[in-house]
């Protein structure tokens, strides 16, 4: 995920840089509770969680309205 995935889910939030085929092919290979269930705090300084919510969402793996990723709740529509 690092590797694949890191350039397009950092600091600073703009711009979304749509994701690689290779970063996409390792969401879709992802355990998503496992990785959320990781994200400290200080994670959360170096990951753009609004970016990681655009890729998991470009790549087709979406994160659920209200599910909690570290500190981070994904939001509802419109919000």
């Amino acid at each position: 995920m690092i590797r694949e995935c890191k350039k397009y889910e950092v600091w600073p939030a703009e711009p979304k840089v749509e994701p690689s085929p290779a970063c996409c092919a390792v969401w879709q290979r992802a355990n998503i509770p496992c990785l959320c269930s990781r994200v400290t705090k200080e994670k959360e300084k170096v990951w753009c969680m609004e970016k990681v919510l655009y890729v998991a969402k470009f790549c087709k793996k979406p994160f659920q309205p209200g599910y909690k990723c570290g500190s981070y709740t994904v939001p509802h529509q419109g919000q």
